[in-house]
């Protein structure tokens, strides 16, 4: 009688576990976003199409155009490598400090081909490398 009771107890458990697993997997599998460069973005713009994805690029001089009344921010990123491949960005909410001409951004949204913009809904920028160590002529 206690070896039957044991294997109940032992099958039990498996399929807690088997469960909680398969939940993690859900989430994860849910909730996973695509990160991408720019000229990734472009290429593979058909079949990315309605999917939330990450961009990370550089901001293009002279394309920030912010309305701090209405918080909308608009503005081109161009590919880190590839300066000639470039989308158009818009973003509702506070401009981070460190955003500026030239700054490394991460925008996590929706792209849209039809129209080369990218609706983010959450913009990351890189601080500056002021705040970085600076290694002088002889040290490593």
């Amino acid at each position: 009688m206690k070896n039957r009771s044991q294997k109940k107890t032992v099958v039990a458990v498996l399929f807690v576990l088997f469960g909680i697993g398969l939940m993690i997997y859900n989430g994860i599998d849910s909730t996973g976003i695509y990160f991408l460069t720019v000229e990734e973005l472009i290429a593979q713009a058909t079949s990315l199409k309605g999917t939330s994805i990450r961009v990370s690029g550089n901001v293009v001089d002279g394309t920030i155009d912010y309305n701090a009344r209405d918080l909308i921010l608009k503005f081109a990123i161009s590919d880190m490598e590839n300066e000639t491949k470039t989308i158009n960005a818009h973003y509702n909410g506070i401009m981070p400090d460190a955003f500026k001409d030239g700054a490394e951004v991460i925008l996590e949204g929706v792209y849209e081909k039809s129209d080369n913009l990218f609706k983010a809904e959450i913009l990351l920028a890189k601080c500056p490398s002021k705040y970085e160590e600076e290694i002088t002529e002889g040290e490593e």
